[in-house]
């Protein structure tokens, strides 16, 4: 029971349909998008409350802005059938999520700037197709997992040079995973659905650096901390009740115990990171900017679950041995006529993926994303869009100790983003 409840669980809370490292998301504006991220160090917007909240002491008045992303992604994973010793390969099926964000600020004086905004940070989704008889849905065959986080900040101007901003981050998360036993094998295959939710607080701290003694430069920071969730949900078995497997390690072979219909509660740390950007404006048409995000995915070791209607029912821990990584990101933005921008970007995504620790919905290793965008700004209103690109790394291991260490594989990965964001200054 332990073994499958475990891997089963560990992809319901932390797999990567976001098609994000790990599975973060980075899909915060329109303008955003189109510069690969690399929006931390130059010209700031409402939607810099999540990229760089410092950022928010140099907009006047109240400003506002409401967007979205549309994702579409596409992969192929194959795993070795130990009952029929044969590779099994499925794809996703070409599903549409939706990730919207807004984003307020107000300047209370010339020194101290408010902010609220909301946004996700983290999610993914998926289903496979043909997964009844697929031996891979015995750990998974259906995720999906939504998190919202809402901001509110405030931002000071320390002088000329200088600004910081303090933020908390108040952060839903929302999750339905679906599993099969017995799938692709000879025994009657049943099914089960686990489902959770919960709130849990974090912070992040930011600056924004622009010396007068180099104008033309400026560096951007941020921090994140950690956000530990706890879940609260249930199990829920295809029969009601329990699912049994014969144990064939005995002699005669017994009865064991795979998973129970059950409240059951769990605990999940998100990781923290840490984030830097440096911007450039040789003039007042040109901006260029590089930057980097550090992610901590090793800060989150192990999960927690157990059965909330009994007692004696054992305590549920793993690890999931992820490594922390690198995301670095380039763009450019060009003023070719006066309130209109266009903008590209590219991003190198580093995967945590262990590929001695894979599982069946982690489609993609590392990954580069290719961006384009045009923006217009005028006096009251703002609008920009993007188009970006993901092109998947394919990777070649063995499943987690939990699935019975098969070998594994994760084939065409790739991913379309379409950003909108539309703005107003009061």
């Amino acid at each position: 029971m332990k073994k499958l409840l475990i891997a089963a669980l560990l992809c319901g809370l932390l797999t990567d349909l976001s098609y994000g490292a790990g599975f973060a998301l980075y899909e915060f504006s329109g303008r955003s998008t189109a510069m690969g991220g690399a929006v931390m160090a130059s010209t700031a917007e409402p939607a810099s409350l999540a990229s760089n909240p410092a950022l928010i002491t140099e907009l006047d008045g109240t400003q506002v802005q409401l967007g979205g992303t549309v994702v579409t992604a596409h992969a192929k994973t194959t795993i070795n059938n130990k009952v029929t010793g044969l590779d099994e390969t499925r794809s996703l099926k070409r599903d549409v999520w939706f990730l919207p964000n807004f984003y307020i600020t107000h300047k209370w004086s010339d020194d101290i700037t408010f902010g609220l905004g909301g946004f996700s940070r983290f999610g993914l989704g998926g289903t496979y197709r043909d997964n009844h008889t697929w031996y891979g849905s015995n750990l998974a065959y259906k995720v999906k997992l939504e998190t919202f986080s809402f901001t509110p900040t405030i931002a000071i101007k320390a002088n000329d040079e200088l600004s910081m901003a303090m933020g908390l981050e108040a952060m839903t998360i929302d999750f339905t995973q679906n599993s099969r036993y017995g799938a692709g094998t000879p025994l009657p295959a049943s099914s089960y659905e686990i489902h959770g939710n919960g709130l849990s607080w974090g912070g992040n701290f930011s600056l924004i650096y622009r010396p007068q003694w180099a104008e033309k430069w400026s560096l951007g920071a941020m921090y994140r901390t950690k956000v530990k969730q706890n879940l609260n949900g249930y199990i829920h078995t295809s029969t009601g009740g329990t699912i049994y497997a014969p144990n064939y390690s005995t002699y005669p072979p017994t009865l064991e115990e795979v998973v129970r219909n059950s409240d059951a509660k769990g605990s999940i740390t998100l990781p923290d990171s840490i984030s830097l950007g440096i911007a450039f404006r040789p003039d007042d048409n040109w901006t260029f900017e590089i930057g980097a995000v550090g992610t901590m995915w090793s800060a989150y070791d192990q999960i927690t679950i157990e059965y909330k209607d009994t007692e004696t029912a054992p305590t549920i821990h793993n690890k999931k041995e992820y490594k922390d990584t690198i995301r670095a990101n380039f763009g450019v933005e060009y003023q070719f006529i006066p309130k209109w921008f266009a903008r590209a970007g590219y991003v190198y995504d580093k995967s945590p993926i262990n590929e001695h620790e894979m599982d069946t919905l982690v489609p993609v290793d590392d990954r580069h994303i290719a961006s384009l965008g045009v923006g217009y700004k005028g006096e009251t209103w703002s609008a920009d869009f993007a188009y970006a690109h993901l092109f998947g790394r394919s990777l070649k291991g063995d499943s987690n100790t939990q699935f019975g260490d098969r070998e594994m594989r994760y084939s065409q990965g790739r991913g379309d983003m379409f950003a909108l964001t539309i703005g107003y200054k009061f």
